[in-house]
Parts: structure tokens; C-alpha cells; sequence
């Protein structure tokens, strides 16, 4: 029944379309048979016609299935190639010898050849010499076993030699010719091999930094001690690791620390924190097995070992260090009490004169708080002050001595103080690290002193009084003796000597004159009573009067005396003035001499000015000390007054006084 029509039609390109294809075919030779067989032909035919018909649709059927089959077995072996070549893991079939017979492209790759130089060499060719008995064991197990996987990490060679790690991983699959075929997965782990051994390295060099630690170092697990090393056991004084080993990190801790918080909360709170930032560090007491109480600074940190989430616990015994600080604490608090309570003003400076430190006496001066001052150049702050203390630091900073500057006037308030600036030296001593300034405030002292001084001068005063009262209580008793005493006895022997009519009455009357007239002279000196009487200008006055004009042209000028001055200060004004004279008259060999007293408010002026031919106000070391100026010195100092000559030989002489008035 076959025609050369089947062999006219062009082979199917597809399953779909061969099926087609015979279905056509089948039509169309069922079509001619149905027009070939008539009715005249007889049954038998017929029937053998009809069973021929149908047993070539069977076997057109059978071949469609058959062509169906072969596209879906060519399909799956493109797919099987697509696979197989281009897998990104390198597939090989060994032979029990271990060459080479089939691979795919990645194969070739990680072997660094191609395919075809490939084929029949053996694989322990491309294996580094220190493995290849690992590769032969590898083989050995896969010829041994045909149901089971074997795998094998090997240090592998690429053809030009380059290194590279393989995992192998195969199985025995079938026999051909009575010999074994081992079909062998290959995987590049070389990245894994390198991130492996450096995690390895990388736990051997924590391994060995937690054994040799200085620290205490532990690992904990669900806040329970999974592991510690030698340090960790010396601090607690465990001798075995059994000791410490599942024991909850609050062992040997006490319920309470000592500032009243609970242990519990303190290590919750810092746990809370490792998990926010990786990391925390806090101080806490414990003890060890012996109960001896410890501080200890603790670090929690998250660590990873050996793929297992970890917390790394490390122990410093900072108990010696906490007792420091604690001492160092209470030493910065004892000098800072030292400094807040001391009635200085202190204020530390570093060499460019930025300030450290500021004591509360500094506040209360300057009005400034120390966190308004720290770190401000203490100069640009107070500028009032600024040359000056310039000038006092660098003195310090190039002698290495302190600098002081006395009596110095606040700028916005009245009083004054004494400044002191001390050189700070590090603990070698050889260096200036900073400088002290010590402000301390001397109002009060001045007060004090002018209050003393003033005392001192009311007694002065008072008994320069007495001494003034006690001597013209003297020369008034001597001037009345004189004068009631000698001068009546004078008198009555000039009346005898009138009545007498001896030839020596005229020359006896003569002397005896001179005499009462001296001793009127001496009486006045001693005791003016016009001083009494009459008031200071008036005395003063008399007491030019009295100079002959032949010895002395005197002037004098009075003014601001209409007020009497006190009793005291008009005798010693009087009295200073009668000595000035008399050394004029005596000493100064001058012709003219102008005299000044004049009052201006609470201050007296004595002003004495003569033409003479005037002396050296510095006496000689050989010369005889006088009664004379000496004495004015001491009544103007007794006085709280103050005195000045101005005088040179040829050029005469002015005498100064200022007296105060009180």
C-alpha cells in the first residue's frame, strides 16, 4: 500500500506538524481506497480491502506516536546539552583510573583548557601534589560504593598553574565494557576556602587572645557563663573553669551596688544597650569566691564564634584605680573647698593667660560665675587689668619667681587690692605649666591702717598737747616769776636808785632798764597772752612788730584766720613761726623775709621765704645736730603735717608747712 507519495512528502520539522502531516495522508488515502472498492466487487474483497485500510492507520498511528517520541527525546536531549554545557557547576564523567571522559564547559573552564585537550588526561594531573593521595582516597571511595555521594575539597592546579580549591562531589553510575564510570560534580570554592580559613585564623587569633588575655574575658550565653579564660579565674580566685562554667553572670554579685541601684536592673539596662549599640561598658562591685569585694570595669560586646551569636564579657579590676580616683575626687573637692572658702580671690591661668579655674571669691568680685569665665583670656575679660597683667605674667614666665603688685583701685567699685601671680611647675619641676593669681583685697587693711594712723596721730596729737600744755604752763610759770618775781624786785631797786644821789645812779638806772626791758622780752617769749587774747593773727602780727627793722625787714600775709583754730595747732603754728624766725635772725644773714599763713578749708599753710645766703638741706654726717628744725620736724609730724625746705647756699632758703586741720 505504500506510494511514492509518502515518499514525496518533505520530513516534518516538528511533532505537532508530522502529526499533521499523517493525518493528512491518512485522509487522503482512505478517500482513494473508499473510491477504488465499488459495489460490484465482491464481499470478501471488500472485507480484505477494509482490514488493510485499517492496519494501515494503525501503522500511520504508530509512527506519528513514534515521531512524536523522537521530537521529545531530540528536545529534551537539546535541553540535557543546554544543561550539561553550560551549567555553572563543572560536571565530569571519570573512568576507574581517574581520566577524563566526558566534561562540560565549566568544566574546561575551571580546568583552564579546552574540551578536547581535556579528554583522557587524568584528573589527579590538575591537583596540587600535597592532595593528590586525598584524590586517589576520592576515587577509591566511588569505585567501592555504587549507591552512595562522596565529596572531596582539594587543592586544585589550573593548567598554567594557578591555584584554586575545588569541592568534589560524584557518584558511581554504570558499568561499560566491565568498567566503572564516575560522574563528578565540580564546585570552585575558593572564596569559601579563603573566608573559611580566615574565619578560622581569625577564631585561632581570638582563641588565643582569650587564654593570654591580661583581662578577664568570658563568653555568655543567655546571660549564663559559657566559657572564660586563665585572668577571669585568677580574679574571682577559682582554680578550675567547673567553678564559674553555667554560672549566671550575676554570680557572686551583690543584690544591691553600692549606690542603692539593683545589680539586676544595672546589667538589664546595659544589655538593653548591646543591643542598640553593639557594644557597653559600666563599673560594678562584686565579689570573689573568697568574698573579697572588687570593682571592676565591665565591657559587653557581641561576638561571633563559630557561627554562634555570643556575648564577650571582659573584667578590669579597677579597684586600686577607683580608690585613686575617689581620693582624687576628694582632694579636687578638698582644694576646690580650700579655694571657694578662702578669702582670696584665686584664679589659675595657663601661660597665654586663659583661665582654668575660678573661686567663689572671684565670682563676688568680678560678678562673673566660673562657667561664664572658664576658657576666656583673663585679660580681654577685664581689661582694666590687661597691660598690667601682661606685664606681671611675662615677668613670671622669664624669672620663673612670683610678681606682686600692691595698693592696686578697683575699677568699679572703691577699695583696693593686692595682686599675686605665682608660677605653677609640672611634676618635674622644670617647666611652667600655668600660673596662679592671687587677688586679695586690702580695703579693709588700709581702714585699718588709717584708722590706726589716725589714732596714732590723735595720740600724737594728744600728747603732743599735753607736752605744748605742760611747757607754756612752765614758761608761764617762769614768765610770771619773772615778771612778779625779778621784774618788781628790778623795778623797786630802779625807784631806790632814783632817790639816791649817787654819782652812778645814771649808769645803775641804764642797766637796770636794759634789764626789766630784757626780762618784759623773755616773759612775752615764754607766754604771749596777746595768743590768748587776742587770737593768732593779731600774736603773729606783734611778733613781726616786735623785729627790729635795722635786723630784719619782715612781711607777713594772713588769710583764712577769722575762724580760731584749735587751741593746740594756734600755739604750735605760733611757736613754729617764732623758731623759723629766730633762725633767720640768727643764721640766715638774710635782709628781707616774707611769711604766709593761710587756711583753706581743713589744710594750713606755712609758707617762710628769706634772701639769706640759705644751707643744705641734708646735713653733714660730721655736723651737730640743732634744736632747731628738728623740733618744727617733730611738731609737724606729732601734727599728721607734712614739711619742705627748699634751699641752696647763695640762693636762699623757703620753708613749707601743711598742717591738717582738726
Amino acid at each position: 500500500m505504500n506510494t511514492n507519495d509518502d515518499h514525496d512528502l518533505p520530513p516534518p520539522q516538528t511533532a505537532q506538524q508530522a502529526l499533521l502531516a499523517l493525518r493528512e495522508r491518512a485522509e487522503k488515502r482512505r478517500y482513494l481506497v473508499t473510491q477504488a472498492v465499488t459495489d460490484k466487487s465482491p464481499d470478501d474483497m471488500q472485507r480484505l480491502v477494509q482490514e488493510l485500510q485499517t492496519h494501515q492507520i494503525e501503522l500511520e498511528m504508530q509512527y506519528e506516536e513514534l515521531l512524536l517520541a523522537q521530537a521529545e527525546a531530540e528536545s529534551a536531549r537539546a535541553e540535557f546539552v543546554n544543561l550539561y554545557d553550560f551549567a555553572p557547576v563543572g560536571y565530569l564523567t571519570l573512568d576507574a583510573l581517574g581520566c577524563i571522559r566526558q566534561l562540560n564547559l565549566r568544566a574546561a573552564q575551571q580546568l583552564g583548557s579546552i574540551r578536547q585537550r581535556l579528554l583522557g588526561r587524568r584528573l589527579a594531573l590538575f591537583v596540587a601534589e600535597s592532595d593528590r593521595a586525598a584524590c586517589a582516597d576520592f576515587l577509591q571511595q566511588l569505585g567501592q560504593s555504587s549507591d552512595q555521594r562522596h565529596t572531596c575539597e582539594l587543592d586544585m592546579r589550573r593548567q598554567d598553574g594557578s591555584p584554586w580549591f575545588g569541592l568534589l562531589e560524584g557518584s558511581q553510575v554504570s558499568f561499560t565494557d566491565h568498567e566503572p564510570r564516575y560522574h563528578v560534580a565540580l564546585l570552585d570554592v575558593t572564596e569559601r576556602r579563603a573566608t573559611r580559613d580566615a574565619l578560622a585564623a581569625s577564631e585561632t587569633r581570638f582563641r588565643r587572645l582569650f587564654e593570654q588575655s591580661a583581662d578577664a574575658v568570658l563568653l555568655v550565653r543567655n546571660l549564663h557563663i559559657v566559657d572564660c579564660n586563665q585572668a577571669a579565674l585568677h580574679m574571682v580566685g577559682a582554680s578550675t573553669k567547673e567553678q564559674l562554667l553555667r554560672q549566671p553572670v550575676t554570680y557572686l554579685v551583690p543584690e544591691l551596688q553600692p549606690d542603692g541601684q539593683l545589680s539586676a536592673d544595672v546589667l538589664e539596662r546595659h544589655h538593653q544597650t548591646l543591643r542598640r549599640q553593639g557594644i557597653s561598658r559600666f563599673e560594678w562591685y562584686r565579689y570573689s569566691l573568697q568574698g573579697e569585694g572588687m570593682w571592676l570595669e565591665t565591657t559587653l560586646t557581641n561576638i561571633n564564634v563559630s557561627g554562634e551569636q555570643l556575648m564577650q564579657v571582659v573584667w578590669r579590676n579597677i579597684t586600686e584605680q577607683r580608690a585613686a580616683r575617689e581620693q582624687l575626687r576628694a582632694e579636687k573637692e578638698y582644694t576646690k573647698s580650700l579655694l571657694d572658702n578662702s578669702l582670696d580671690a584665686v584664679v589659675a591661668l595657663d601661660c597665654e593667660g586663659t583661665i582654668t579655674a575660678w573661686n567663689r571669691e572671684a565670682e563676688r568680685y568680678s560678678g562673673q560665675a566660673e562657667a561664664q569665665v572658664l576658657g576666656c583670656n583673663l585679660f580681654v575679660l577685664f581689661p582694666q587689668f590687661g597691660e598690667r597683667g601682661r606685664a606681671m605674667l611675662r615677668q613670671v614666665l622669664e624669672t620663673g619667681e612670683r610678681a606682686m603688685q600692691a595698693n592696686l583701685p578697683y575699677a568699679h567699685r572703691p577699695g583696693h587690692y593686692d595682686a599675686y601671680m605665682v608660677p605653677l611647675r609640672g611634676p618635674e619641676h622644670s617647666t611652667i605649666t600655668g600660673l596662679l593669681l592671687v587677688i586679695r583685697d586690702i580695703t579693709e587693711r588700709n581702714r585699718l591702717q588709717e584708722e590706726t594712723t589716725r589714732l596714732q596721730l590723735t595720740r600724737q596729737q594728744e600728747v603732743l598737747s599735753a607736752i605744748l600744755a605742760t611747757q607754756e604752763a612752765e614758761r608761764k610759770r617762769i614768765a610770771e616769776a619773772l615778771h612778779n618775781g625779778v621784774g618788781q624786785l628790778l623795778y623797786a631797786t630802779k625807784l631806790h636808785l632814783l632817790r639816791s644821789t649817787d654819782a652812778t645812779r645814771d649808769k645803775s638806772l641804764t642797766l637796770l632798764e636794759d634789764a626789766i626791758r630784757m626780762t618784759r622780752t623773755i616773759s612775752f617769749e615764754l607766754t604771749p597772752g596777746i595768743l590768748e587774747d587776742f587770737g593768732l593773727a593779731y600774736a603773729l602780727g606783734e611778733l613781726v612788730r616786735r623785729i627790729p627793722e635795722a635786723s630784719l625787714k619782715a612781711s607777713l600775709h594772713v588769710s583764712g584766720l577769722e575762724v580760731p583754730l584749735p587751741k593746740l595747732l594756734e600755739v604750735a603754728v605760733y611757736r613754729m613761726v617764732q623758731e623759723l624766725f629766730n633762725n633767720i635772725i640768727r643764721h640766715a644773714g638774710a635782709q628781707e623775709a616774707f611769711i604766709h599763713v593761710v587756711r583753706e578749708g581743713d589744710q594750713l599753710s606755712i609758707s617762710v621765704e628769706d634772701n639769706g645766703h640759705g644751707f643744705n638741706p641734708e646735713p653733714r654726717p660730721d655736723a651737730l645736730p640743732g634744736i632747731g628744725l628738728p623740733g618744727i620736724r617733730s611738731r609737724v609730724g606729732l601734727l599728721g603735717g607734712t614739711l619742705h625746705i627748699a634751699s641752696r647756699p647763695g640762693q636762699g632758703t623757703i620753708i613749707t608747712i601743711e598742717l591738717p586741720v582738726r
